[in-house]
């Protein structure tokens, strides 16, 4: 790790943390109304709560990520990989729509970290876990549309670049996860009379939620490494 100092892993946490917040509003603005015609639905967008909201969740995912890394490289790759979870999983929210471009920038940031860890290392083994981690993610969300259950294009390649980042056990965690946490939502719906079991929920915020905590405590990985050894 870059040092031991837990101050100082708060303080990186905190500016980058910050610096997320600040840029994924208005990222996610220019990204919204790209892809529509109705401004209005980009107007949470100019709420000052929403900017202070957005802020204040960049610096408690940040921290944490910093507190928790055992790995420097593998620390960047995961905060840089937070600029466009956050920004999908605003623009999905708002018009249920994944831009392609932040796909794209995941996935070079990815193909960037696995050519440094193959030199480093002199291992194909990260080339070949991303590839079955992007086969795995693509597939899974595949099968369900073959299946005519209703999974949009965008969240089939989500899917698969987030499989293709995290890998097969860190994306079986991230979709227990997803799951969980979609019940959640569908039980505050139910509750609050909002809606109901068959209430369609933007998916890309739901695996953001699972990818991010499967990055910050990877259990299932360290579980299975554990039984390994």
């Amino acid at each position: 790790m870059f040092t031991d100092s837990v101050l100082v892993k708060i303080i990186v946490g905190l500016v980058f943390g910050a610096f997320l917040g600040i840029i994924s509003v208005p990222l996610s603005k220019k990204l919204t109304l790209n892809r529509t015609e109705d401004p209005v639905k980009a107007a949470p967008l100019n709420k000052l709560a929403f900017k202070i909201f957005a802020v204040v969740l960049g610096i408690i995912v940040s921290v944490t990520m910093t507190l928790t890394a055992t790995d420097t490289y593998e620390l960047v790759r995961n905060l840089f990989l937070l600029i466009p979870i956050f920004s999908i999983s605003i623009v999905d929210s708002l018009i249920r729509k994944i831009p392609n471009s932040l796909l794209l920038v995941m996935i070079v940031i990815q193909a960037v970290y696995c050519a440094f860890y193959s030199i480093t290392n002199h291992t194909t083994q990260n080339l070949i876990m991303t590839g079955f981690g992007f086969f795995i993610g693509f597939a899974a969300c595949t099968v369900p549309s073959v299946l005519r259950i209703p999974v949009g294009s965008g969240d089939i390649k989500y899917s698969a670049v987030i499989g293709l980042c995290i890998y097969f056990t860190g994306y079986v965690q991230a979709m227990v996860l997803m799951g969980i946490s979609g019940l959640i939502c569908w039980a505050y719906l139910k509750l609050s009379k909002k809606g109901g079991l068959k209430t369609l929920i933007p998916m890309g915020p739901l695996l953001s939620i699972g990818t991010v905590i499967t990055m910050c405590f990877p259990l299932l990985n360290k579980y299975l490494e554990d039984v390994a050894f």
